[in-house]
């Protein structure tokens, strides 16, 4: 019975965690200040995080999915997002702030090209676009734009390995207790 209920709490504490989804709401929202390197796990470059109510009628408050905040690329050029010892990018929401335009994404590890986009992605400052990638094992993400203004960006999010894996033994245990409480009745 314990090890039943050990491993029913390891599956449910870790069914939390399954996937980080960065909603950037706990930053100030200050459009000034950039996203500080570190900032759950990544280094951020060239991208902040502005109040959603910042500029209304604004991309920015279109795209902002979760509660207050949405980050965005702070001059209006490429952005790259990074982590030494890489990660995975599953996706995430973009809207245009001003006007129209087009985004393409790289993914990279060690300096070499592992994945690239097609084609690019229309974004328009009414409605925020899911953009799922699902790009495994990159240390780099580099987001291009074409029209050189700002888009905002929510939603960011990555899968955390470690909380798979103990989901995942978790839920082998919990089988396990199970198949021997069935055995032993």
């Amino acid at each position: 019975m314990k090890k039943t209920i050990l491993s029913l709490s390891l599956a449910l504490a870790s069914a939390s965690s399954l996937a980080g989804v960065i909603g950037f709401d706990d930053l100030s929202g200050d459009e000034t200040e950039a996203i500080a390197n570190g900032y759950q796990g990544l280094d951020w470059d060239n991208l902040g995080a502005i109040r959603a109510d910042a500029f209304p009628g604004s991309g920015y408050a279109a795209g902002t999915v979760s509660y207050a905040n949405t980050a965005f690329n702070r001059d209006g050029g490429t952005v790259a997002i990074s982590k030494a010892g890489g990660f995975h990018f599953v996706g995430a929401f973009f809207t245009s702030a001003w006007l129209d335009q087009e985004i393409s994404f790289e993914g990279f590890r060690n300096g070499e090209l592992l994945y690239a986009t097609d084609a690019s992605y229309v974004l328009d400052t009414t409605t925020p676009l899911w953009i799922r990638l699902g790009w495994a094992g990159i240390d780099t993400l580099v987001i291009h734009n074409s029209s050189g203004t700002q888009w905002a960006m929510d939603e960011f999010t990555v899968p955390e390995p470690a909380s798979l894996a103990l989901f995942g033994a978790s839920l082998a245990g919990l089988m396990l207790s199970r198949r021997r409480r069935n055995a032993s009745i």
